[in-house]
């Protein structure tokens, strides 16, 4: 008998802390959640009404390659990458 009243213990204790671990990470997703919208109406308030410039109706591969190395802090020589194109 004394073998089952032991089992029975660390059974509950087990299921008590698997308890508790769930409900400590139900209040991490919560926070995390209230953390998402304080940062999305953070953006909502602070995004500009209009966009800055005019958009680029299609712009080639090679064009947005060339407008990304262009804003590197240390440029890469374009000839040094290799371009394939798919045809």
């Amino acid at each position: 008998m004394d073998y089952m009243g032991g089992l029975s213990s660390i059974l509950s204790i087990m299921t008590f802390a698997v308890f508790a671990a769930c409900v400590l990470k139900v209040f991490q997703i919560a926070t995390t959640l209230t953390e998402i919208k304080d940062l999305l109406v953070t953006l909502k308030r602070n995004a500009p009404l209009a966009p800055s410039g005019p958009l680029p109706l299609s712009a080639s591969g090679e064009e947005m390659l060339q407008a990304a190395l262009s804003e590197l802090d240390h440029p890469v020589n374009p000839t040094s990458i290799q371009l394939g194109n798919k045809r």
